[in-house]
């Protein structure tokens, strides 16, 4: 039996290849062939890194922030940020902030240049494309071609530029851009070929404009000051860009600007200005202001209670609701479910200081905020909502006067709301949901905890000695050298606790307020005498730290130790006497 011939290695190989060539298109998954995507930061921590890794034919795509960087281009790479309106490159000193010199087959689309000194500069018989892109100089400068015929800027915005575009080649094509208050848009005057479809406003010099152009025609930005460059209705230059150029966005003839042609970003700029008003124990009336991009259809409102915006419970339907072209909108019957009951919190330190009292207290789980109670003759004076934190301020308060302090928790349903604008195209191209695009209510009855432990201070004016950031323990922050230290941060806590809560405590503290800060001052002058004190205090710090463990078993050493105190005060103030008398 005759056997029949193989192919050789050399004929499979070239069918292998004929074959990927033809299947691949057809599974979807051509663009493995034609280049990876490279994603900054999620992939990269900087641009220039994700170019330096990328291959020919690769997309470095630049998600919304603020990057400071100076950029070196690479041919054959795409480098694009994910929205145009929230993705900001910024100028690095003197540098520009994209070089391209001698670069082919690139291209730079979708961001928004700021602070600049220079935005691009393309040289050395570079072949780039510039497009999609919105240059907000601060007078500095936005594009420099030397020497690069086939440089290609188009569909950009330039505003407050010194020169927008300056070129010494009239090669270099400059079509279906906005020129809006630079100094000089175009430059020099001298070269006027290749200038098409460019609209001019209030700059200081127009420079060439070429064929086709608007000079003067309104342009109608949504905000220059949010750096919204979208366009309203009433803007002249919608459809007006190159004849031969789709807009990627709607399908129709290019509009000039940023937001215009083949690479321009479709996605809307972000809801903002939101509100809430609560209507009941589950009703809200959620408002917003409106985006008047032209191209806006309507919005969409999320909810839930959490940042999810998982809600179904509203009667007009589950999150998000299509809402329709208007700016404000009503949900009924939201309910969230609430703890039964709270746990007190404990109320764990009043600290004065002038004319403020500091408050902190513990967590309590299930609490979604809580409240801070306070008054002199009663706690209860006066009540302050301080939301969802463990320690509050108390200001304007009058010093030498006692205050009652506690703290109560309480819980609510929170719920989260956003608001997405879409647009009129058949993909419905949305709007991010931002921070200035969410807004949180408490919502529904209220569950409150009953009060902490109650504590009492006052405000004062005095400093300790040596000067610290809050009062304390004078003497025993003069023996021991610092305000932090434990054993003076374990006094503290027996003042608060103990000698505050009872007038005769009160008056000792006054007492040695008074005198505290003199006996300080002369043991911090003499520290010869700081081991003896920290010595004598040893047994006051003992006591204190067993009542603040044990409770009132310990009341009867505690007073010994405050008569310690007062007789320590006493005797250092004698010595400080005798001491000068010895000097003298």
């Amino acid at each position: 039996m005759t056997e029949e011939p193989r192919p050789s290695k050399r004929f499979v190989l070239p069918l292998w290849c004929r074959l990927f060539a033809i299947v691949l298109p057809g599974l979807g998954i051509a663009g493995a062939v034609q280049g990876a995507e490279r994603r900054v930061p999620g992939d990269y921590g900087t641009i220039q890194l994700a170019i330096d890794a990328s291959a020919p034919g690769d997309t470095v795509v630049v998600e919304p922030g603020t990057y400071r960087e100076s950029i070196l281009l690479r041919s054959d790479i795409t480098l694009r940020g994910e929205e145009t309106a929230r993705t900001f490159l910024a100028g690095n000193g003197e540098d520009p902030v994209i070089r391209a010199n001698g670069v082919t087959g690139a291209r730079i689309s979708d961001f928004t240049f700021i602070e600049l000194t220079t935005g691009m500069e393309i040289s050395g018989g570079a072949d780039v494309t510039v497009a999609a892109n919105v240059f907000d100089c601060g007078r500095g400068d936005g594009v420099r071609v030397l020497d690069s015929a086939a440089a290609d800027i188009s569909n950009n915005t330039f505003y407050d530029c010194a020169t927008a575009v300056q070129r010494d080649n009239d090669g270099v094509r400059i079509r279906s851009n906005l020129f809006y208050d630079n100094t000089t848009a175009i430059a020099p005057v001298t070269l006027t070929a290749n200038i098409s479809y460019n609209g001019f406003l209030t700059n200081g010099e127009n420079g060439p404009t070429g064929t086709q152009a608007l000079v003067g025609e309104p342009m109608r930005f949504i905000s220059v000051d949010k750096r919204d460059f979208h366009l309203r209705y009433s803007s002249n230059v919608i459809d007006k860009g190159d004849e031969n150029d789709t807009d990627v966005i709607d399908g129709t003839r290019a509009d000039m600007g940023a937001y215009g042609g083949p690479y321009a970003d479709p996605t809307p700029y972000p809801v903002s200005g939101l509100g809430v008003q609560v209507n009941g124990i589950d009703s809200v009336t959620v408002s917003w202001e409106a985006n008047a991009a032209y191209l806006i259809a309507g919005y969409k409102l999320y909810y839930g209670t959490d940042a999810s915006f998982g809600g179904s419970e509203a009667a007009e339907g589950p999150s998000p609701i299509d809402v329709g072209d208007v700016t404000q909108y009503s949900l009924t019957g939201l309910a969230a479910a609430v703890p039964a009951r709270l746990d007190a919190p404990r109320l764990q330190r009043v600290s004065p200081a002038h004319r403020e009292l500091e408050v902190a207290w513990s967590t309590v789980n299930g609490a979604s905020g809580y409240k801070v109670h306070y008054g002199v003759d009663a706690v209860g004076e006066k009540v302050v909502d301080v939301g969802d934190r463990t320690s509050y301020r108390l200001t304007g308060l009058e010093n030498g006067v006692v205050y009652r302090v506690a703290v109560s928790a309480y819980s609510q349903a929170t719920y989260h709301f956003g608001v997405t604008a879409y647009d009129s195209t058949a993909a419905r191209h949305e709007s991010p949901l931002t921070g200035e695009s969410r807004i949180q209510a408490k919502i529904g009855e209220v569950v409150d905890s009953p009060l902490s432990n109650e504590m009492s201070a006052f405000p004062e004016a005095l400093r300790p000695y040596p000067d610290l950031p809050d009062e304390g323990c004078f003497v025993a922050t003069a023996a021991y050298g610092f305000y932090s230290a434990p054993q003076v941060q374990l006094l503290r806590d027996f003042r608060d606790r103990y000698l505050m809560t009872s007038a005769t405590g009160r008056e000792f503290v006054r007492w040695y307020y008074t005198y505290g800060p003199v006996a300080a001052r002369w043991l911090d002058s003499h520290p010869v005498f700081k081991p003896a004190v920290r010595v004598a205090l040893f047994p006051l710090i003992a006591v204190a730290g067993l009542m603040l463990d044990g409770g009132h078993f310990y009341l009867v050493p505690v007073m010994m130790l405050c008569g310690i105190l007062v007789t320590m005060a006493a005797l250092i103030l004698r010595a400080k006497r005798r001491f000068i008398r010895g000097e003298a």
